[in-house]
């Protein structure tokens, strides 16, 4: 690109690519970092990492709430809240080294481009740009979900036989907000008994739902097939999430909070059953049960088997809460109200569509003075 004289006016790159950040400066290209998760959950996780060793001498037990330097918190959080290893890094393990590393070139970026949007996160904005130099910014240009507006969008990596399928069986159920949508992301693993409790919950809740299992080899328990037939239906391929929750017969989404999951279920004002499993997930779920009251929590409660966290009954209590509880009301009437804010972030003059513009302008006018001192 520099022989062609066509260098561009940046390079956005994943946070674990740390590598660009010296490619970028051997061209004078500014660059950007991009993280998959949002504003609190990465501003949270930066300080507790920084402080860990405050927090090894402060709190006895996963239960004990965390005092945050830095950040104002309108809720509680925990160790157990915490992704794993980042309030306990072991610098003998080659992990936190790496992202020491990369840490390191993320700070001394020109900024940060975060999926969020200012009226969900702005409040923590200041906390996160306070970790970058030489006054980098974080900025909030999603949901990054809403931008293809195009109503023929389809992902070609899915079977489109099997999307008509599903969008037939939800027409078949008419009453608005009926359905309960159960996905658990890509990256969870969930082993064959918690699957049967799964299983088990919807089955006791009585509701009907369509449920992403990613798993091959389970099959549903003996005679449960029978006795479901026609009350749900079960998909092992991948899906157009986005198009499911966007129906009118799903009324809740029970997720492992994911962020683009979370941030897809806002967008269409689908309230969530949280479960998180991973990762950030657990901030994610903090943020928008307790910070907006749009979710509510499943019941996290060990088995009689070490591989079984959510019990059948906890399933069952959380399906029927959000979908026919007072609790689950109010978060899909929240959940309602802030999917036009969602909306009006990324249209023209929204708080989103006014940051990637702004974006753009700086970053044009860094490429002309670089190409002035070059020349």
């Amino acid at each position: 690109m520099s022989e062609s004289n066509s260098l561009p006016i940046c390079v956005i790159s994943d946070f674990f690519l740390g590598w660009t950040l010296a490619s970028c400066k051997a061209f004078g290209i500014p660059r950007l970092v991009f993280h998959g998760m949002g504003v609190f959950s990465m501003a949270v996780s930066k300080i507790a990492w920084v402080q860990a060793e405050k927090f090894q001498m402060n709190t006895s037990s996963e239960s004990d709430p965390l005092y945050l330097p830095g950040i104002e918190i309108p809720f509680v959080l925990t160790s157990a809240d915490l992704p794993e290893g980042v309030n306990v890094p072991c610098y003998d393990d080659p992990v936190p080294l790496f992202i020491l590393e990369v840490r390191e070139a993320e700070f001394n970026s020109w900024g940060v481009v975060v999926n969020s949007f200012l009226e969900l996160e702005g409040n923590y904005v200041s906390s996160l740009e306070s970790f970058y130099q030489n006054g980098s910014k974080a900025w909030c240009v999603g949901p990054l979900c809403l931008y293809d507006n195009s109503k023929e969008r389809f992902d070609s990596s899915l079977d489109q036989h099997q999307h008509e399928v599903i969008m037939k069986w939800l027409a078949r159920h008419t009453a608005p907000a009926s359905v309960i949508f159960v996905s658990f992301g890509t990256q969870a693993q969930i082993t064959h008994a918690q699957l049967d409790e799964v299983a088990y919950g919807l089955e006791e809740a009585g509701l009907p739902f369509l449920w992403v299992v990613r798993s091959n080899s389970w099959s549903l328990p003996d005679g449960m097939e029978e006795r479901m037939e026609g009350k749900g239906l079960i998909i092992r391929q991948w899906v157009d999430q986005q198009a499911i929750l966007g129906h009118s017969t799903i009324g809740g989404f029970l997720s492992h909070c994911g962020w683009n999951s979370v941030l897809e279920s806002l967008s269409v004002g689908v309230p969530i059953l949280a479960w998180p499993m991973m990762a950030e997930q657990a901030l994610n779920a903090k943020l928008v049960v307790q910070g907006l009251h749009v979710e509510v929590e499943v019941e996290k409660m060990q088995g009689s088997e070490a591989e079984v966290i959510v019990l059948r009954e906890a399933i069952y209590r959380g399906v029927k809460e959000l979908m026919e509880g007072s609790k689950g009301r109010i978060a899909r009437e929240k959940s309602q109200a802030l999917r036009e804010v969602v909306k009006q972030a990324v249209e023209e003059g929204g708080s989103s569509y006014l940051s990637l513009t702004k974006l753009i302008d700086q970053l044009c006018a860094v490429s002309l003075a670089t190409d002035k001192s070059f020349n």
